[in-house]
């Protein structure tokens, strides 16, 4: 996604909705309550696979009315009907960040953590947070430590692992796991 890196993934779409060219979202927020997406509103259309025409460094696409209910249905500007919506699914479907509502009290978007210093409880730098992840009962982060030739951890993002998110500092805190044989 060269296009802009300040975009974020919030849904995936695979399946039409009835005839005229309405598209089913999947939200990867599972609560569509907390959704930002609304008429009217700018999005990033790419590619899933080689099946969409859509093109490789994705697409600005506007969406015309969105309804949720059991599913969530979306009419984006320009389709002319099933036949052309389907020419360009799957897609995945980005927003930019600053579409976003800044986070309240100590809430955080997880995107924001991405790349941010890793650091143990004495603020030695441990490494990166490269990633996260959900499992579908927490979220699990992935940092690439500094030692042991840039290994990969993935540990689940709870207080006992994590206990500190210092934005201004752009660092979260680490407690390593100990192992034992």
């Amino acid at each position: 996604m060269n296009v802009n890196d300040n975009l974020i993934k919030i849904a995936f779409a695979a399946h039409p909705h009835g005839i005229k060219g309405e598209v089913e979202l999947r939200l990867i927020n599972p609560d569509p309550n907390d959704s930002i997406l609304d008429d009217e509103m700018k999005v990033w259309l790419f590619p899933f696979n080689e099946k969409s025409k859509l093109k490789k460094d994705g697409e600005e696409w506007e969406i015309k009315k969105v309804r949720f209910g059991n599913k969530i249905i979306c009419e984006l500007g320009g389709i002319k009907d099933r036949t052309h919506l389907e020419s360009i699914l799957p897609f995945e479907l980005f927003v930019a960040r600053d579409a976003f509502p800044e986070p309240d009290g100590d809430e955080v978007y997880l995107v924001d953590l991405i790349d941010m210093q890793v650091v143990d409880v004495e603020g030695n730098e441990l490494g990166k947070l490269e990633s996260f992840s959900d499992n579908g009962h927490q979220y699990l982060f992935n940092v690439r430590l500094n030692e042991g030739g840039g290994t990969l951890m993935t540990l689940p993002y709870v207080d006992a692992f994590f206990p500190k998110i210092d934005m201004e500092k752009k660092q979260i805190t680490m407690i390593l796991p100990e192992y034992t044989e």
